[in-house]
């Protein structure tokens, strides 16, 4: 795992051009299941989750300007429960920041905004996330089977969560 520092920090309009690479990086195209997004379309999408509340933070290390950003949506305080997201520059995958970066949202999700679970939804092709996930703690808590396209065939959709209780531990 690397040592180097992740900061999170407000994600700004300035930030949307990285993220428009990002998300149209094949990679991330195949994982998150979109066709790939104009600038424009991007800009919406960062709007929407905006007026939607979200809590959007960007994922800064010691070197760069930004290497990507984890978000917490459809944040429900009565129920208290919100999922979270994150996407990392290609060149940044493999570094740790990930798991840096989803533990700090994590940790501010449960001790700043009072959440009492946090989950997520991934592709079973996903391997590397899904051994990230399971190391930070995360349960799988249901599968949809050939739920998803990608490359020609049908992938199954894990849910997986984790509670308050099992992150203070």
């Amino acid at each position: 795992m690397s040592t180097k520092k992740i900061h999170l920090t407000p994600f700004e309009t300035t930030h949307i051009q990285y993220l428009h690479k990002w998300l149209n990086d094949e990679r991330a195209i195949r994982m998150i299941g979109r066709t790939p997004l104009t600038y424009e379309e991007v800009v919406q999408e960062v709007e929407k989750k905006r007026m939607n509340n979200d809590l959007i933070l960007g994922i800064k290390s010691d070197e760069k300007e930004l290497v990507g950003w984890v978000f917490l949506k459809d944040i429900d305080y009565a129920h208290g429960r919100a999922s979270i997201g994150i996407l990392l520059s290609s060149e940044s995958r493999g570094h740790g920041y990930g798991r840096i970066a989803m533990e700090q949202m994590i940790d501010l999700g449960f001790k700043q905004l009072r959440l009492n679970k946090i989950y997520l939804t991934t592709r079973g092709i996903n391997e590397q996330a899904i051994a990230l996930y399971e190391k930070i703690g995360f349960v799988t808590e249901g599968k949809l089977r050939n739920h998803a396209y990608v490359d020609g065939k049908y992938v199954d959709t894990y849910f997986m969560g984790i509670l308050a209780s099992e992150w203070n531990k």
